[in-house]
């Protein structure tokens, strides 16, 4: 019997365990919309701007291990959203993007909002998908996520006619083509112990494959086992806990002296779960010669791609992990016991959090040693992007049992989407986003979502009146010649969040700190605090006066 199409997109996202989407509604997929009204099995949060919904999904991926699904509208509404689809191609994490086209009649006639998809997003999603033909719409769908998830993860497109979704069809709808990890193979894994066995100063450099749930615990069993020292890279700090004495710090952007040395130290890296990108390979110089590099990767397109390797490992970071850890290995010499602890105490060193307040503000480590100190174990960090992300990407107490949603690509606006996609994933943890006022702008409107979903969000803004990642790197290539970028207009941030209905709070000085983490903690509410932050301390590193004195 036939059935509307729109219907069958329905049932087949269900098959594909999609409990959850995020969109800004369009006309171009009413069809889609109308259909969720006979069968509202899947919730549809309605966003207040394109990118917003695609943050919130990638968000939602990053939490779920699931593809995050965003429907947008055709031409404009999808390009809106393709900062976030760039971030998950960044990322490699699984996003599937549903958006709408003109009916196919009026395809290659530049139509209204006729966009052609292929050449707008094929040079960084890992396929872009047209449904031409009505009866293959639950076929490519299907594909779709299967694509989004196999290999190295990565953003899909899905463009929908809109006569497509009007159109009444045959065909059932389809479930996942297939669900499987690649286990890694006996001997693969027996020549990793024996080689970290034999390493004198090994080091694991561990990415975003080892942040899903089912890596973690055998991460730290396997770190363990055989006393290795662990780094991970860029945003997924939250992969393996801090005060764990194998901790050694985070691969991310500019690490300080201490922790790029750990890294150049090392005799043998074996790689986990990341594609040693720059970030994660110290701008692609470690390993370096003389260091040696065991890769374990899903994808065998990855391995061996940017660096001599000298055995790779096609597999599932969690499945290796635990196949690692299982095995024996030798007690760990006094060597070895020394290496791992110079490698956490370059790190713990670093991590001590020494004030350096000045007229101007307060300096943000104030804020987030605060946070770090009330935050429960379960709790959830988004992180927007810049300068104030020193202090939270380098020094925040992450446990494993956290979780931290960041963009990799490092682009600004993700931090209150994803903390509203986490509020309403996760009613019942606290959820905290730190973000600068420039991002905070530039999707602030997604507040209105939190109020409407009742996610409790805790935001921190870190107010200093300047794009602070572009002010830094003035000062330091063209010192005392600022421009573009200074005395920013912004409005009173507690009073805007209280516009929303929100909680505005305000934190004015270091002494502040404390209370407003525990009242916004508190709160049954998203919360919005404006933190007065001191430009001269522009990031964790370093202070605009130390960059001008190194001209």
């Amino acid at each position: 019997m036939a059935k509307r199409a729109s219907h069958v997109l329905v049932e087949t996202l269900a098959l594909h365990d999609v409990d959850r989407f995020f969109c800004v509604p369009g006309e171009s997929y009413l069809g889609f919309m109308d259909a969720l009204y006979d069968d509202p099995k899947i919730h549809g949060v309605t966003c207040r701007h394109e990118g917003g919904a695609a943050w919130m999904a990638l968000a939602d991926s990053k939490l779920t291990g699931r593809p995050g699904v965003v429907f947008a509208s055709r031409g404009p509404g999808a390009t809106h959203a393709s900062v976030a689809l760039f971030s998950a191609a960044r990322g490699a994490m699984p996003l599937v993007a549903m958006f709408g086209q003109v009916d196919r009649h009026l395809i290659e006639k530049g139509a209204g909002q006729e966009i052609d998809y292929k050449g707008v997003f094929g040079s960084f999603c890992k396929s872009v998908e047209q449904v031409n033909q009505a009866e293959r719409l639950p076929e490519i769908v299907a594909r779709a996520f299967y694509l989004a998830q196999s290999g190295t993860p990565g953003p899909v497109v899905v463009a929908l006619p809109t006569d497509v979704l009007m159109a009444d069809i045959e065909a059932a709808p389809r479930g996942p083509n297939s669900k499987w990890r690649a286990a890694p193979n006996e001997a693969d894994v027996s020549l990793v112990a024996d080689a970290l066995a034999e390493a004198k100063r090994p080091m694991m450099i561990v990415g975003g494959e080892c942040a899903w749930e089912h890596a973690r615990a055998p991460l730290q069993e396997a770190a363990e086992r055989f006393a290795i020292p662990v780094m991970p890279s860029y945003e997924h700090q939250d992969c393996f806990s801090h005060d764990h004495p194998n901790y050694a710090g985070e691969l991310g952007i500019r690490p300080p002296g201490p922790i790029r040395e750990t890294a150049q130290t090392a005799d043998l890296i074996l790689a986990v779960g990341t594609r040693m990108h720059d970030k994660a390979s110290l701008g692609f110089s470690v390993p370096a010669e003389g260091q040696r590099l065991i890769h374990v990767y899903p994808d065998a397109d990855i391995i061996g791609k940017l660096f001599p390797t000298e055995h790779g490992v096609v597999a599932d970071a969690g499945l290796f992990l635990k196949s690692l850890a299982e095995r024996n290995a030798p007690a760990a010499d006094d060597d070895r016991k020394a290496w791992l602890k110079r490698s956490h105490d370059a790190y713990m060193e670093f991590a001590a959090f020494t004030p350096r307040d000045q007229e101007d503000g307060i300096d943000f480590g104030h804020v987030v040693k605060a946070v770090g100190e009330q935050i429960p174990d379960d709790g959830v960090v988004t992180i927007d992007a810049g300068s104030f992300g020193t202090w939270v990407n380098q020094r925040f107490p992450y446990k494993n049992t956290m979780r931290l949603l960041g963009s990799e690509a490092g682009a600004m606006s993700m931090g209150i989407p994803a903390a509203v996609a986490a509020g309403i994933r996760y009613p019942d943890r606290q959820v905290v986003c730190f973000v600068g006022d420039g991002g905070a702008l530039m999707s602030g409107s997604e507040i209105a979502t939190a109020i409407k979903e009742n996610a409790k969000i805790r935001v921190f803004v870190s107010n200093n009146g300047n794009y602070g990642t572009i002010r830094l790197h003035q000062e330091m290539h063209h010192p005392s010649r600022t421009t573009g970028i200074n005395d920013l207009t912004n409005p009173d941030f507690a009073a805007y969040g209280a516009s929303f209905g929100a909680l505005g709070l305000k934190i004015e000085a270091p002494e502040d700190a404390p209370g407003v983490v525990e009242q916004a903690f508190a709160h049954d509410g998203p919360v919005i605090v404006d933190v007065n932050t001191s430009l001269e301390t522009i990031s964790a590193l370093t202070t605009i006066s130390a960059l001008r004195a190194a001209e």
